[in-house]
């Protein structure tokens, strides 16, 4: 008995969960909304695209100093990391030598001087003017001899002179003539002599005296080197007491307060920048942080991988960027105007071929498209759009052609110009 009613429970219970399969499975389908979506007018704009370039930050100015001359070092003034200013003592030599060799030339100059001073005397220029005024007088002497020597010759041929009176006028010319002689000489004798030496050998003594010690000079003061720059000492490789000379190392001075990023750019970058231009330049130690730089050489000329060589200028007066570091520059590859564009979202790529899901009266409509540049927002639409269509931004794979659709209020925007970087 127990047995019939269980199985009466079951067979109840089977009958029912039929009727509840059949009654589902028998149902009526209800008809499905339409589905929100998310659109933008496509619009026209300007697409700019960047390259990017590595480079390694170095410092503006990186001046070796190695001394003149060759010494045994006498002082250290300044170390790794020291900022120093230009002319500021770095290190000296030991001059003791050199400071002894001065001193004499400065000897041998006074000396010089002294022996000049004498040939320039009072009494010698007194004997030079009375030799000058000898001299003067003989060649008046002998002008007036031989003028009345010559007159007094053509009346003697004419027959109005005696012989005699023409004999006392050749005599007179004669002494006028050794007369002018001796003053000349004795003339020449006191200019081209003086006691033991002439004037202008003096003079030159004394010239040549004033350049040993004037180089003297020079080689006592190349005995203290100093910083030819305002900048900081990156590098020592001289100690107190060893010997330097011009091929020696000693020091090293970087300016960093502004740092250069150097790149090398083909002909179709170079020709879209300009000295002066400002450019975006990241740093990799500084979590990729954006800092604009300014183009400051710009090549004439291609190298022999037909490469530009640009410097970036970065400020760094902050102490914020060290030399060495890594960093990309930025710089502008090509830029579209007036172009239409849509958002990079808006684009399918299926089997090659580009689409765009655009909204034609609440309805999917699935456009092939040729796009053109792109940045890493926004790309140009070359054909198959129309500006001021709306196009799909978001979900387009899971829409199919033709499908109803209904566009989200609030969710319609426009595009804009921005910037792309490609890595190079």
């Amino acid at each position: 008995m127990r047995y019939d009613k269980k199985r009466m429970a079951i067979s109840v219970l089977s009958i029912g969960m039929s009727f509840i399969l059949t009654a589902c499975g028998t149902a009526a389908p209800k008809q499905q909304s339409a589905v929100n979506v998310n659109v933008v007018q496509a619009t026209s704009g300007s697409i700019t695209t960047n390259v990017e370039y590595s480079s390694e930050l170095k410092p503006f100015q990186d001046i070796t100093i190695s001394p003149k001359i060759a010494g045994k070092v006498a002082a250290v003034q300044a170390d790794v990391g020291d900022e120093v200013k230009q002319g500021q003592v770095l290190f000296t030599l030991d001059s003791s030598d050199l400071q002894a060799q001065l001193q004499q030339q400065q000897a041998n100059l006074e000396g010089s001087q002294v022996n000049y001073d004498k040939t320039q005397g009072s009494a010698y220029q007194q004997q030079l003017l009375t030799a000058e005024e000898a001299q003067q007088n003989a060649q008046i002497t002998y002008n007036n001899a031989q003028d009345t020597y010559n007159k007094d010759k053509t009346l003697y041929n004419a027959g109005a002179l005696s012989q005699q009176s023409l004999e006392n006028d050749k005599k007179n010319l004669d002494e006028a003539t050794v007369a002018l002689n001796s003053a000349n000489s004795n003339l020449n004798l006191l200019k081209e002599q003086s006691g033991p030496q002439s004037v202008e050998a003096a003079a030159a003594q004394v010239k040549q005296a004033q350049s040993a010690v004037n180089y003297a000079q020079v080689q006592v003061q190349n005995t203290t080197i100093t910083s030819p720059i305002d900048g900081t000492v990156s590098s020592r490789n001289i100690d107190i007491g060893e010997v330097a000379s011009s091929a020696t190392q000693a020091f090293t001075v970087i300016n960093t307060k502004t740092v250069v990023a150097e790149v090398n750019v083909p002909d179709t970058t170079v020709i879209n920048l300009k000295k002066g231009q400002t450019v975006p330049v990241k740093i990799s130690a500084l979590n990729n942080k954006t800092v604009n730089g300014t183009i400051n050489i710009i090549s004439p000329a291609a190298d022999k991988t037909n490469s530009y060589v640009i410097d970036v200028n970065l400020d760094n007066t902050n102490n914020e960027l060290k030399a060495g570091m890594y960093a990309t520059v930025v710089l502008p590859a090509q830029q579209k105007d007036n172009i239409l564009t849509v958002p990079n979202g808006a684009i399918s790529i299926e089997d090659g071929v580009s689409y765009i899901y655009a909204v034609v009266n609440n309805t999917v409509d699935k456009i092939p498209v040729q796009v053109g540049i792109s940045n890493d927002k926004i790309s140009e639409i070359i054909s198959g759009l129309k500006p001021g269509e709306n196009v799909i931004t978001e979900g387009q794979i899971f829409l199919n052609d033709g499908e109803k659709v209904k566009i989200s209020k609030g969710n319609t925007t426009t595009t804009t110009k921005t910037t792309n970087s490609t890595k190079k």
